[in-house]
């Protein structure tokens, strides 16, 4: 099985990765940081090293979900090759990339790989503000990152929640902006995992989970007790969906 997670900068991806893969069993696949030969002079010259670091990713992702694929492992990737179209347009947009590198270069030989490519079997999306965004980024103070500015913080993130609505294979949209999820003992792993589980083997339940917050707000901890009907708490489906019609339309897994 093939999970990847998205997200944008500083959403959690590598986190959630890490700590899933040491509690399913499934292994860790990460995004070239270490070792990219671009990625620092991009941080530090944009408009010069734009196209080349896009480069580079599109085809060290493709690689990689190529190799996956082929492999049959059950293996969760930190980042999928879908997000670096994102980065690349908003780095056109923002004049960082020519008309001739994006639309003329980048963006055909993208649409060529992607259509090789079989999509995974789940893409888990972490939804983050951009104030949680740029908390985080802080927090974990990678010297490359240190100089990000905040309206391509922004732009980004707008781009991101653009794509994830058109995204068209399964899905699963957590909100992360309550959740804790840097340790592998903190609760909200059970309903994450629980989450992830569930996506994976039914078709016919709702993509976006609401977080950990609005589910104990809705749902009271008594009612979690009964193994019987906990994907019926989680899911918001069956009794659950009639009792709290607010959330009928919505994933709720926390």
């Amino acid at each position: 099985m093939f999970i990847v997670v998205a997200g944008a900068i500083g959403a959690g991806k590598s986190t959630v990765t890490r700590i899933f893969s040491q509690i399913s069993g499934f292994e860790p696949l990460y995004e070239t940081v270490e070792g990219h030969p671009y990625l620092e002079k991009f941080y530090k010259d944009p408009p010069r090293w734009a196209f080349h670091t896009q480069v580079f990713f599109l085809y060290d992702r493709f690689n990689k979900h190529y190799a996956t694929v082929q492999s049959k492992k059950d293996i969760i990737a930190d980042r999928s090759i879908y997000e670096d179209a994102i980065f690349a347009k908003v780095l056109w947009k923002r004049g960082e990339m020519s008309e001739d590198e994006y639309v003329n270069t980048y963006k055909p030989h993208f649409e060529l790989l992607t259509k090789i490519l079989r999509p995974p079997d789940l893409l888990i999306y972490l939804r983050a503000s951009l104030d949680t965004l740029i908390y985080r980024i802080a927090k974990r103070s990678r010297k490359m990152e240190s100089g990000i500015p905040r309206d391509y913080l922004m732009t980004l993130n707008d781009s991101y929640e653009e794509w994830i609505g058109e995204y068209p294979h399964r899905k699963l949209i957590v909100e992360t902006d309550d959740l804790d999820f840097t340790c592998d003992l903190h609760p909200d792993w059970f309903w994450l995992v629980e989450a992830i589980y569930n996506k994976v083997i039914h078709n016919d339940i709702p993509d976006r989970a609401i977080g950990l917050s609005g589910m104990k707000s809705r749902f009271p901890q008594s009612r979690l007790k009964n193994g019987k009907n906990l994907k019926e708490e989680i899911f918001a489906t069956g009794k659950a969906m009639e009792e709290f019609p607010g959330v009928a339309q919505e994933f709720a897994f926390s």
